[in-house]
């Protein structure tokens, strides 16, 4: 491995393998492209294919033109689907003259070239730390394109597997009654099920240790479930514990485990939850086969995420470390996952030892009684033995970062990102999202050729171990942390791009209009509908079945803005909403740091909703074409969407970033904190007193929402006198003009940084946004006013009222800082 450390791993055989793709423009045919530009191609609708003949007027003088239809395979026009238009798609040059890049731009991206690169990246196992071959591609890939790329190293301490062992025995003659296999089994129509680097069963991030104990099953593994446990009378103190994947993020399964005594906990994905009992298994299906193993961090992401021993600072090579007993955010104890195959013959063990779980709730039983198991708490009679000896040790990992510089306004930058390591071959996870990547770099590369050039920066980036704990991202952004509070504009997160086929998104409320209005541009593949059709129509369809959100590829939050308030202004219901719902922002992903840590409005998307291979040897290309996204058109419209947005933001006079939807949510935001507080307390005279309180926030969200209004009367003023390109002769008017407008902007994208208290949330300062942050109990998923949820579910009322006051004081100084013209 090309590093400076000493202490590096070598690389796996990725370094050896064939050299990749990176080729010239096709020798395609123009004749496509020149028929188009004539208007000769036209559907029977009256819609034509490719750009317009306004298009192509603008640009006739360049014989750069062709370059993009030889670049890609001939689409029809995203403006035309079957006969129907979309209005927003028919302007094809600005007033100023410069070309339209989102109409060219919408025409660019390839199935075909989605497919390659998907191909590369998931052509073997890329964990963090040894696939530098994969960095150096994709910094020679964005260079190519005519994008200044660099390698940026960190020096992280992770872990590697060394040895496992689950095995059930009698303590009584040490005799063995079962050894799990540990391993998937090889599928033979899926190469990649048996690539020799296939990591065995393994936890990022996990303890090392070899420990034995009787069984108990605790369920989830959330606080609650055990605490359950403690009601029945079942202690886990010096027990193994087995529970199933989902509900809460891994690491927490693990650090509640701890918290109540246990030795170590093993972890098994359910059939119920992913497997088959909802679907045919691959390879028959996309769903979860019995011998498939969900690896995955088991880091305390609530704690801080990124490099335990560097906490708040970047990891560079020279850069001090914390004793790692001294690191918050690691269990102490040993874990690995389990298949629902290796589970099965434990959970039988406990056949009637301690609690039949249907006395506690039948939620307790998982799909495996289908086969006959019948879940029971235990503690059982026979012993498992838990070996999980790990390596932790200091390795390079590497961030491309690649940048097209602004034309005007060069100072400030739209981030897009996407995590590139994967514990196996991650075809979903993360590699669609990199194959979107990379098609997102070439078209913007082919913007580029026609002469157009961002009003604002724009930055990519490929990052680099986001498994163990959103490493790379986290220590970038720890390093740029001036940098991005005075210049972030926003930042646009895609993980696994394609897992199923719903839409979904998660974002600060800031973005809520430009999404709603990009994915009305974008057509949902193989339909006469645009995505956000698709999007409402499949969140009505869920709604309906009132299917609730589970750990899963998508990284989704369970708080919707669609299921708060039954008569909010922006027209969300709880029977019926009436607008997609976008989430609420936790963790899970590479966006954490940039909005809980420095304050940068984020976005975060997918398409999914079946994470039957979600970190398994089976996440390959063949099961992603097979059962999800055979023509890679789900692909292409994420890279449309995702292209749009940043465009949009970085290209646009006037930012469309909405502070008004975001004071209407923060009016959500308080009532959800109220039904929490009535919720949990017990004492009826103290939870009277907090809702009391909170209607300090009410007054101070109304100054929010009043300032947010000032906002866009003046977006509104700048559009009718003077036009938000500022074209005018007038040496006053102009200046007039432009500093409205740098106000504008500075307003809605600074708006983010006054939710930020630099002294954080207490007990985990790291996070430091008031509004939202991932749930103490939660990992990935969303709390709102986190510090006064705390304290109030602590009891801690006197701690309440000091964070309401503070919390009131933070939304009223953002509220003046939106009126700062």
């Amino acid at each position: 491995m090309r590093s400076k450390s000493s202490s590096a791993t070598e690389p796996s055989q990725l370094d050896s393998e064939k050299a990749p793709l990176v080729d010239n423009l096709p020798n395609a045919s123009a004749a496509p492209a020149l028929e188009a530009a004539a208007g000769l191609k036209q559907e029977s609708s009256g819609c034509f294919m490719g750009i317009s003949k306004r298009t192509v007027a603008g640009l006739a003088a360049t014989g750069a033109l062709l370059l993009i239809f030889a670049a890609s395979a001939w689409i029809p026009d995203p403006g035309c689907i079957h006969g129907m238009v979309f209005p927003s798609q028919l302007q094809s040059a600005s007033s100023d003259g410069r070309i339209d890049p989102a109409r060219v731009f919408l025409s660019i991206p390839s199935t075909e070239r989605l497919l390659e690169n998907l191909r590369y990246y998931s052509s073997g196992t890329h964990v963090a730390g040894i696939n530098y071959t994969q960095a150096s591609y994709t910094r020679d890939y964005f260079e190519q394109q005519g994008i200044d790329a660099k390698i940026v190293e960190y020096f992280p301490w992770m872990n590697y597997p060394v040895d496992q062992r689950v095995a059930l025995y009698n303590t009584t003659n040490n005799k063995v009654v079962f050894e799990a296999g540990l391993r998937e089994d090889v599928v033979a129509q899926d190469p990649l099920s048996e690539d020799p680097n296939n990591l065995p069963a393994f936890h990022g991030y996990s303890a090392d240790g070899n420990v034995t104990g009787q069984l108990v099953y605790a369920n989830y593994g959330t606080i609650d479930d055990f605490k359950a446990l403690e009601k029945a009378g079942v202690s886990v103190a010096n027990k193994i514990v087995l529970v199933r994947y989902g509900r809460v993020f891994r690491g927490l399964k693990v650090q509640a485990a701890e918290l109540h005594g246990a030795r170590g906990v093993l972890i098994y994905s359910d059939p119920a939850d992913d497997g088959f009992s909802r679907g045919k298994t691959y390879p028959d299906g996309p769903w979860r086969p019995e011998s498939s193993i969900q690896r995955g961090s088991v880091i305390r992401l609530q704690v801080y995420p990124g490099d335990p021993l560097t906490p708040g600072y970047a990891s560079t090579e020279s850069a001090p470390r914390i004793d790692p007993k001294d690191a918050k955010n690691i269990n102490h104890i040993p874990s690995l996952p389990l298949s629902y195959r290796d589970a099965e013959p434990l959970l039988r063990a406990l056949q009637g030892c301690g609690a039949n779980v249907s006395t506690i709730a039948d939620s307790w039983v998982g799909g495996l009684a289908a086969k006959g198991v019948e879940y029971w708490t235990g503690p059982s009679e026979l012993s498992v033995n838990l070996l999980n000896r790990v390596e932790y040790k200091t390795v390079p990992v590497q961030n491309v970062i690649g940048r097209i510089k602004g034309s005007e306004d060069s100072e400030h930058a739209v981030i897009i990102g996407n995590h590139r390591d994967a514990w196996c071959a991650g075809a979903s996870d993360p590699s669609s999202g990199s194959a979107a990547l990379l098609e997102l770099a070439r078209a913007l590369g082919e913007l580029m050729k026609l002469g157009w050039r961002p009003r604002r920066t724009i930055v990519l980036a490929s990052w680099d171990a986001e498994e163990y704990g959103m490493v790379g991202s986290t220590e970038w952004v720890e390093e740029k942390i001036d940098w991005l509070r005075a210049n972030g504009v926003a930042y646009i997160n895609v993980d696994n791009a394609v897992s199923g086929t719903s839409f979904a998104a998660q974002a600060s409320p800031m973005f809520k209009r430009l999404l709603h209005s990009v994915t009305r541009q974008v057509p949902y593949p193989n339909s006469n509908e645009s995505v956000y059709d698709a999007w409402l129509r499949q969140s009505l369809a869920e709604h309906r079945l009132g299917s609730a959100s589970t750990e899963s590829v998508a990284h989704a939050s369970a708080n919707s803005d669609a299921d708060i308030d039954a008569n909010d202004d922006d027209g969300a219901s709880a029977e019926k909403p009436h607008k997609p719902p976008i989430n609420l922002l936790g963790s899970g992903s590479a966006y954490t740091a940039f909005m809980a840590h420095a304050g940068v409005s984020s976005l975060s998307m997918a398409f999914s909703g079946i994470p039957g291979a979600y970190h398994s040897n089976y996440d390959s290309p063949k099961r992603l074409t097979s059962f999800i996204d055979p023509d890679m058109k789900l692909h292409q419209a994420m890279v449309r969407i995702w292209g749009l947005i940043a465009i949009r933001l970085a290209d646009d006079p006037v930012i469309d970033l909405d502070p008004v939807s975001y004071a209407k949510d923060v009016r959500k935001y308080i009532k959800m904190l109220k039904k929490q507080i009535s919720a949990q307390s017990s004492d009826d005279t103290a939870s009277a007193a907090a809702l009391g309180r909170v209607r300090n926030l009410h007054a101070a969200q109304r100054q929010l929402l009043i300032s947010s209004h000032m906002v866009e009367r003046d977006r509104k003023h700048l559009r009718a006198v003077y036009g938000e390109d500022c074209q005018m002769k007038s040496r006053r008017r102009h200046a007039s003009c432009i500093k409205l407008r740098e106000s504008i902007n500075d307003r809605v994208f600074g708006l983010e940084r006054h939710f930020i208290d630099p002294e954080g949330i207490p007990s985990r300062e790291w996070y430091k946004h008031v509004l939202v942050g991932p749930g103490r109990s939660l990992g990935y998923g969303a709390q709102v006013f986190p510090a006064l949820a705390e304290a109030a579910e602590d009891g801690d009322w006197r701690q309440f009222q000091v964070h309401v006051k503070h919390a009131a004081e933070t939304i009223y100084e953002a509220a003046w800082f939106l009126r700062e013209v």
